[in-house]
């Protein structure tokens, strides 16, 4: 998702790379710099720069966190000291089991910090960074889909989020991505909906032989309809 999203968002706008190793931020970020300015050529007018994860956090406008279900916490409690309220933190974070074959949602286990097994992903990143606002987007949307820069992704967004102001950033940045739509679902405690579509999507997959099924939500009749 991580890389996807920011080869795409390198047409416009400038990259900063988090890892925990600057040799590794380096490298991932000259390797998708090449890929990006390949398929841009002159028209590419953004940038792709690595950095230590403390500095593109501390450095950056809109932190996207890409970041694996169980490595949320330890993470972020590492890198809060380094947001402030200013800052929009973009969660994209799904929780999920398989279990025979199929997916199935879940929450992220932080028991020892009280936080509630019943809150979502999203929920869970924004008792850990506030006051820094959280918004949730891009669950439902495949990696493998962003992370094909010759691929056509003509797919809704589903943002959810408290504060006006981030949701209204976050979907520019969903409409600066050519063909993604950006939707707005209401608060941030309805990421627990976008995030369970996500294990839905995979077992449709595997049961009825679909390749990265996502959305687009439709009127049921055209929008020049009247009565």
């Amino acid at each position: 998702m991580g890389r996807g999203l920011t080869v795409r968002w390198a047409l416009k706008h400038s990259i900063l790379i988090g890892s925990r190793t600057f040799e590794k931020a380096q490298a991932t970020a000259k390797e998708l710099e090449k890929i990006a300015k390949g398929f841009y050529q002159s028209e590419m007018k953004g940038s792709i720069v690595g950095k230590l994860n403390a500095d593109a956090v501390n450095e950056s406008e809109v932190i996207i966190v890409t970041l694996p279900p169980e490595a949320v916490v330890s993470s972020l409690e590492e890198l809060r000291k380094y947001m402030n309220p200013d800052q929009v933190v973009v969660s994209t974070v799904v929780a999920m089991k398989k279990k025979k074959g199929l997916f199935h949602y879940t929450t992220i286990s932080a028991k020892e910090l009280g936080i509630s097994e019943t809150l979502s992903a999203a929920q869970v990143i924004q008792y850990l960074v506030k006051p820094t606002p959280v918004v949730s987007a891009f669950q439902t949307i495949p990696a493998v889909y962003l992370s094909n820069i010759d691929s056509v992704v003509n797919l809704d967004v589903l943002i959810a989020g408290d504060d006006a102001l981030s949701v209204n950033i976050v979907s520019k940045l969903v409409s600066d991505i050519s063909n993604l739509r950006p939707l707005r679902v209401g608060p941030l405690e309805n990421s627990k909906w976008i995030e369970s579509i996500t294990p839905l999507l995979l077992n449709a997959a595997v049961l009825n032989n679909l390749k990265e099924p996502s959305l687009r939500i439709v009127p049921w009749m055209p929008a020049s309809y009247s009565v």
